[in-house]
Formats: C-alpha cells, structure tokens, sequence
C-alpha cells in the first residue's frame, strides 16, 4: 500500500515523503493502516517502490496477496497520470468506496457525477469475480477501468498476420471485457505504457483462446479519458486511437442506420401481412354471409342486362334454384375480383362451354381456348386479360379436383389440357351442403385442397368444421364421379321393416345380407353417399325376398 497514516490522523505517502521519517515512524509504531487501524511497516530502497505492508499473520481487508512491484508500480503510474492531467480533479490512491466497503486502486472524481475506479489486476481473477466487483462499482455509480498486468498479456508468434496485427492469448475475463466494453487494456509498467485492443479496432477468433487483434500503444503521459457513443462510454486513448475509434462508432452509425431503415421496412411488411389477413378475415365473413342467404334474384342484381339474359337462360336449363344451386358454381377464388361478373354466371358458363357442351371429338378441353371462347360474354379490364384466363385456368384445376375433368398431361410437349371425365352436373337439393362444397374449394381453404406451396394459407375454420366441409365435399364428388344427376334415397323406415322381418323370421337371409342392411342404415343415420349400385341392390333384394 502507498498510504498510511499517523496517531493523529494524517495521511503518509509511501512515494514522496522523506524515506527516514518513515522509517522512524514504522520503528516506533506510529504508523497504521487507514482500513484495518493495525501497524504498518515501511519498505523503500533504490530497486523497489517505496510502500507500507502488514505483517503475514495480520488479517485486513485491503490486502490478499502481498502486492507486487509491478502493482504498485502500475497504481502510482496511473496516480501520477491522472493528478498531472487533471490537476483539478479529486484524485486519491486506494480510496475505500464507502456505499460498497471496496477499495479502489485508484480513485478519481472529476465532478459532475463523473466518478472513475482505476483497477490495476496483475493477479489472476475469475469472470465471476470481475462481474461481482464491477456490479458493485455500478451500484456506486463509479466507472471502473481495468488495467491487466503482464500476467495477462500473452503475445504469440504468427505468420500469416498483417504488419499492424498481433496475436494474443486472451483469457476469458479479458474476452468478457471485450465484450462488455469493446476495450481491454493492458498496463505496462517498465515502459509507462498502456497497450489497448478490442473490438474498437478489430478483433477476430483463431482459436477458443488465441484472437488476432491490432494493437495500439498508448503512452500513459498523452493517455486522456473520452466520453464516447458506446456500452463502455468513456475510453483511454491518444490521437490515433481515438481516430480509429471514432471511425468504428461511424461504421456503427451508419449500420445501426441500414439496420433500422431495413427493420421499419419489414415492419411495414408485417403490417401489409396483418392487414391482408385482416381484410381477408373480413372477405371469409363477408362470403359466408353471401352463402347463406344466396338467392338467384340477388346475384341478378349485380350483372348487367346482358349477363341477366344469359344466367336466367342457363339457370332454366339446368333447373336451378336458390336451394340445389351447386356449390362448385359460387366458389370465391383468388383474384376472383378481376373477373367483374358474378361468379356463379362465369363459372356456369364454363361448366356450360367446356363440358356440357364440349363438341371436341376428343372431349378435351384447352384453357386458353376456352377464355376466346367465352370473353366477350365476361366484363373485365382488358389489362387484366392474362389474370382473368389464370382465374379460369385454375377453376378448370378445381373442376378436376372435384372429378369432372382429368388432365391430359402427355397430349403435347408444353400443352396440358383437360379430358372430361363426367358431365353430369348434380343437383343436390340442400342449401347447406352446397354451401360447403363452395366453401371447401374457395380461396379460403386451399390447404386443404392441396394448393398450400402456392399462396400465403391461414387457416379459417375450425377442425371439427373442417370434417364437416371435407365430408360434404366427398358426398358431392361421390356424385359426380357415378354420374348420378341427384342423391339417391332410401327410406329409413322401409328398411327397418326389411330388418324387422328378419328378426321375426318372416325373411330369412345370409349373413353377407344381413351385414349390408346394417351397412345401409349406418349411411342413411350418418347422411353418407348411397351409390346406384347399393341402390339397386337393396331394391333388388327387397323384391327377391318378398315375391
């Protein structure tokens, strides 16, 4: 330690005061430690530093380990340094920081609530122990700098390293420091020196504890403490180190610039997300509602007379009304907005063009031949032609996937048209399982008509929903893939007196009979799809039975 005091009180330095009054004072036990109040012992010559010590077996809180010369020597240095530099500021050697009970090497206050702790760490400390004392220092709001000593400073030979690079082992506190305060300094005793690298400068990994760094040499007579932009907020440098500092922090400037231009553009992005789903949300309510309340007088109001013309003249043909309207002719597609004609008009009449009415030898079906076909009977902006054939292109897609057309993909290199598969067009008398089967192949259900990869998806039904729509759309392809113009029925009741009679033993039959009866009446219970095969079975069976 350099500061002891005497029986009254005053303070005595180890460096300047006269060498044999100390020495007197120690011999006569009249000097004491300002922290422990226990005799000091003084120790100067013309090869060591001037300072006090305890004896071994005195325990103190100011000491550990004996100090080393290189210890004392870096604290009076950087002493020395800070009271010709800042001659007007409160500069005080192991000052005991009294909110914490720590003891600061070096202690300076320049005013203004800029307070500063100089630690000079030649013995080896852990990571945790540097975070605990620097926490501390922080709760005392004082800035603490650390100086490593030699023990620290381990520089090896390399070769493929540029002239201004070196390579040091650093140790993790020293990589921890760096990373808290992009600086590590290194203090150099015997050439009153201060060695500071980090990220400052350039700092790159080679190994799990050898860094490639550049290194700057700060003289500690032209060191000067800066106020900077960064996590460290005040640094040591000289002229040159603060140049080369102050062209990292505009580096950082105008990254910190890029990155926040480049965040509020992708925030703009996610609210152009949000906002299309929302709008989308709306659209999905906004159809649903159209769906239950279809009526073919209302969709009339909206096309023009020519159009009016037209839809009447189909919906008479195929017999249509506002209960067995099918689904697959009121499906909200995307883009459908490009297309200024009602759907359910377009969409009859493609069905009507390309597969009612389909006069190809070959029965197949060219989409865009079909869109020349039938665009002068379309409103439309011309400039959204190419938009308006992909919309028709992709419900011809939907009317493959519902079983009305298979694609025909080896007829030509580079031309995939459709071949008919059924052109029978069921008509189910039933509002809500129509409105389903629009549902499951609109836009808003594309996942699970497979066409995920291809648009943005949200999910807007629930699973149980979702089985309901699969399961009335399965019903509905059921039809069309036996080309059955309607749903066939069967009376529940008729057969329960079929079962009925063989519970009685009026009838008797085999057991295959019997199983297919049961198989009937869980269809009927459950509303599943009946085909003409078990239709004329069971009317078939009936008739055998009882004649």
């Amino acid at each position: 330690m350099f500061v002891a005091i005497n029986p009254i009180g005053e303070k005595q330095f180890a460096f300047h005061d006269d060498k044999e009054r100390l020495y007197s004072l120690a011999k006569a036990k009249e000097l004491y430690c300002p922290h422990c109040q226990k005799n000091v012992f003084f120790r100067g010559g013309t090869k060591k530093i001037h300072h006090f010590y305890h004896e071994r077996h005195v325990e103190c809180s100011f000491v550990g380990e004996p100090e080393t010369q290189e210890h004392l020597g870096g604290k009076l240095a950087i002493y020395n340094w800070l009271k010709e530099k800042y001659p007007n500021a409160y500069v005080a050697l192991e000052e005991r920081i009294a909110k914490t009970n720590q003891i600061a090497d070096v202690y300076a206050d320049f005013g203004n609530g800029h307070k500063f702790a100089f630690e000079i760490q030649c013995a080896e400390q852990t990571a945790e122990k540097w975070l605990e004392r620097r926490k501390l220092y922080a709760i005392a709001e004082i800035k603490d700098i650390w100086l490593f000593g030699a023990n620290y400073y381990k520089e090896i030979t390399a070769k493929d390293i540029e002239d201004d690079e070196v390579v040091l082992r650093l140790k993790y506190p020293q990589q921890l420091v760096n990373e808290k305060e992009r600086s590590v300094y290194f203090i150099d005793v015997e050439n009153n020196l201060v060695k500071h690298i980090g990220k400052f400068f350039g700092i790159r990994y080679r190994t799990e504890t050898r860094f490639v760094v550049k290194l700057q040499e700060i003289a500690i007579p032209e060191m000067t403490i800066a106020k900077i932009q960064s996590p460290c907020k005040f640094v040591l440098y000289n002229k040159l180190s603060y140049e080369k500092i102050q062209h990292y922090l505009n580096d950082r400037k105008i990254e910190a610039a890029e990155l926040w231009k480049e965040r509020k553009v992708q925030s703009a992005a996610r609210m152009q997300i949000i906002r299309q789903k929302q709008e989308k949300q709306k659209r999905f309510h906004q159809y649903k509602r159209y769906l239950s309340n279809f009526n073919i007088d209302k969709v009339l109001q909206r096309m023009s007379h020519r159009e009016q013309v037209l839809f009447r003249r189909l919906v008479k043909e195929y017999g249509l009304t506002d209960t067995n309207f099918p689904g697959i002719f009121n499906i909200q597609m995307e883009n459908y907005k490009c297309i200024h004609t009602p759907y359910p008009l377009w969409q009859l009449l493609v069905f009507h063009k390309a597969i009612k009415h389909n006069y190809s030898k070959k029965q197949l079906i060219f989409s865009n031949y079909l869109f020349q076909d039938i665009k002068d009977q379309l409103r439309y902006d011309i400039k959204d032609s190419k938009l308006v054939a992909t919309l028709i292109h992709s419900y011809l897609v939907l009317l493959e996937k519902c079983g009305f057309l298979y694609k025909q993909t080896l007829y030509r290199k580079y031309i995939h048209p459709f071949k008919i598969e059924n052109n029978v067009l069921p008509l189910v008398d039933h509002k809500e399982l129509n409105t389903h089967v629009a549902l499951y192949f609109s836009e808003f259900n594309l996942f699970a008509i497979g066409w995920g990869d291809y648009y943005d998806i949200e999910i807007f039904s629930t699973d149980k929903v979702q089985e309901l729509l699969e399961q009335d759309a399965q019903y509905y392809q059921n039809l069309v893939l036996h080309n059955m113009e309607s749903p066939l029925h069967i009376e529940e009741g008729l057969i329960k007196w079929v079962q009925q009679a063989v519970t009685d033993k009026i009838i008797e039959t085999e057991a295959h009979e019997a199983e297919f009866i049961e198989h009937l009446i869980e269809l009927l219970r459950e509303g599943k799809f009946i085909s003409q095969a078990m239709h004329d079975t069971f009317l078939a069976l009936i008739e055998e039975k009882f004649n």
